[in-house]
């Protein structure tokens, strides 16, 4: 019975792939001095947006948003507007392109592939790149601590605008009015400076500035920065106020399945590298988030360079590299929505509380979801959605087959399970960026192995979240080996090379958030104290991992343990080694202390118990 499964499975593989129709691109009249996006919809409608190659002869390619196809859309974790699409792949069905090694160049705001309520979609040989990016970015000639100035020369690659007395910028038709969130770079290491948080000028500060042209292309910012402007020859990025600076990711893909994406560089995108929600088996191959050489950039895309909200099956990602982005490589996420009403003893409503998830379509009939407590974060009660009927862009009504659990009240929140992957996220490069390699908030099988990570925030991040983003859940079963992480958290904000840190309201002692962390042989190489800092995990196993003083640069944090658990149970610390000018300190809470098992004769560490 085996042997004929796997047959018929062959066969109808095969079958699939050899029914695939070619388009050769060229023979639809592509060329590199015109735009192409036209093009690409004829030979969509050419294979009936099905069971077709499209293949590029290897060039350089451009696309305007002129003649796209466009609805309005909205997008996780972005800015939802109109928008305008390149590659609309809506539902489609086995459909690949492959751009032969080219160059796809992309004009204005607009997102250059759209998978939706598609499957068996592969993109693979190209390059994504802006023809203007979505940032201004200067050089430091000089700044004054005690005036609170900063004199900049501005890389024309943006051009710049002036408000009154504020200095605000143009590019890909938009003007922005003024600086809005920055970021600060240094040129020697092509990454985020050390201390680089210092040197920010954000939120309402970036309102207020009073600017003056010195000439040419050159600038005084007389702001309120973090505590200092930063130095002569670094770098500032500024992306523009918040809420019209993530309009155009370069891949959305959202309730499809089966989807591969091999060998693409993102060298920018005005918003993430690849955003997925809702989609299920993801393979991503040799996609690099990476500069352009010789371009004179110092950011790749400006926020996450992948992100994955309520997606299932199998997520894997792997030699990739992902370098300069302005946020995360990989955030890996459900999503909690919180209950604003008990309409009946089986209906509630509830919705989406950041304003970039609205209109995201949280569940559907058939769905499994847990209800969980605002306090805690811990489950209530399972349940199984009977109906999902959205009222607007952040309310819906949620009625279930089972009756509500009698605690339940205003506030709590939801938890859709069925929309969870097993993960494995290996052989990968992550540098240079702002914000964390990876945070991970999956209740299935995770694995993160054989990785390099250099961030200046934290590298792995555990945080359920109620809060702020609304990203759930627990984790379950992580496992995380075989990695090197070098010189980490350098940005100048606290937190840990690996950080466990689930926001809720208050802790349980004997009902840890997280569960089943294993951090085994691997090598943390980097300059600050804090390694691993972890709040409520039952199940955490840290062993065989080496760690080495690197004095790359003065340390930020002295005072923090190397490492520190609290509110945990059935913690292991054993056979690990620290290479420094004096001991590693590790600092357990007395709840943990109760089940922890700790080998007291580690090279190099001191115990602490409080």
């Amino acid at each position: 019975m085996r042997k004929v499964t796997i047959w018929f499975i062959l066969f109808v593989w095969t079958s699939t792939v050899f029914a695939q129709k070619r388009i050769l691109m060229e023979n639809l009249g592509v060329s590199q001095d015109k735009d192409i996006t036209p093009i690409v919809l004829e030979a969509l409608q050419q294979a009936d947006f099905k069971d077709a190659i499209l293949v590029f002869p290897k060039g350089t390619y451009h696309f305007y948003p002129e003649k796209a196809i466009g609805k309005y859309h909205a997008v996780t974790n972005h800015d939802n507007s109109y928008k305008y699409f390149a590659f609309p792949l809506i539902g489609c069905t086995n459909i690949e392109i492959d751009g032969g090694g080219s160059d796809f160049i992309f004009h204005g705001v607009m997102t250059p592939f759209l998978v939706e309520n598609s499957m068996g979609i592969k993109l693979k040989n190209f390059s994504i790149d802006w023809k203007e990016p979505f940032y201004l970015q200067a050089e430091v000639l000089e700044s004054n601590a005690l005036e609170q100035y900063v004199d900049i020369a501005v890389n024309p690659m943006t051009k710049t605008e002036f408000e009154g007395n504020r200095l605000g910028f143009v590019t890909n038709g938009l003007s922005l009015p003024f600086l809005g969130e920055s970021m600060v770079f240094d040129p020697k290491t092509n990454a985020v400076a050390y201390n680089a948080q210092s040197y920010l000028l954000n939120g309402v500060a970036s309102r207020k500035t009073f600017d003056q042209s010195l000439g040419g292309n050159n600038y005084r910012i007389k702001a309120r920065f973090a505590k200092t402007p930063a130095p002569a020859g670094l770098i500032y990025i500024f992306k523009g106020p918040n809420r019209s600076n993530r309009l155009a990711p370069a891949i959305h893909l959202t309730n499809s399945s089966n989807l591969h994406l091999d060998k693409l560089n993102i060298y920018h995108a005005g918003g993430m590298g690849v955003i997925a929600e809702k989609s299920e088996n993801i393979h991503l191959n040799e996609v690099n988030v990476k500069l352009r050489e010789g371009s004179g950039r110092m950011v790749s895309t400006t926020a996450d360079a992948t992100h994955f909200c309520n997606c299932k099956g199998e997520l894997v990602i792997e030699n990739c590299l992902f370098e300069n982005m302005l946020d995360d490589a990989s955030n890996i996420h459900g999503t909690y929505v919180k209950i604003s009403e008990l309409v009946d003893k089986h209906t509630i409503r509830a919705g989406v509380n950041h304003i970039q998830q609205f209109d995201y379509n949280f569940a559907s009939s058939g769905d499994k979801v847990e209800f969980i407590t605002n306090e805690t974060l811990l489950p209530i009660a399972p349940a199984t959605v009977k109906s999902f009927k959205k009222i607007n862009d952040h309310l819906f009504e949620l009625s279930f087959v089972e009756e509500l659990p009698a605690t339940l009240k205003v506030n709590d929140a939801v938890d859709n399970v069925t929309w969870y992957p097993t993960t494995i996220f290996r052989n990968n490069v992550v540098r240079n960026n702002r914000a964390r390699s990876i945070l991970i908030s999956i209740r299935n099988k995770t694995v993160i192995e054989n990785n390099t990570f250099s961030s200046m925030m934290t590298s792995i991040l555990f945080e359920g979240d109620l809060n702020h983003w609304y990203e759930s859940g627990a984790v379950d079963d992580v496992l995380i080996r075989n990695n090197i992480f070098y010189d980490c958290v350098y940005g100048g904000g606290k937190g840990s090379v690996i950080w466990i840190n689930p926001r809720m309201k208050q802790t349980l002692k004997d009902q840890p958030y997280e569960k089943n962390i294993v951090i085994e042989d691997n090598e943390f190489r980097t300059f600050d104290n804090s390694i691993l800092s972890a709040l409520s995990v039952d199940g955490l196993i840290f062993r065989n991992n080496k760690i080495i003083e690197s004095g790359t640069y003065p340390k930020l944090w002295p005072g923090l343990p190397v490492i520190e658990v609290r509110d945990g149970l059935n913690t292991l610390i054993q056979n690990n080694s620290f290479e420094g000018k004096e001991k590693a300190r590790i600092v357990i809470d007395e709840n943990s202390s109760r089940s922890l098992k700790i080998d007291k004769k580690q090279k190099g560490f001191v115990i602490d118990k409080k």
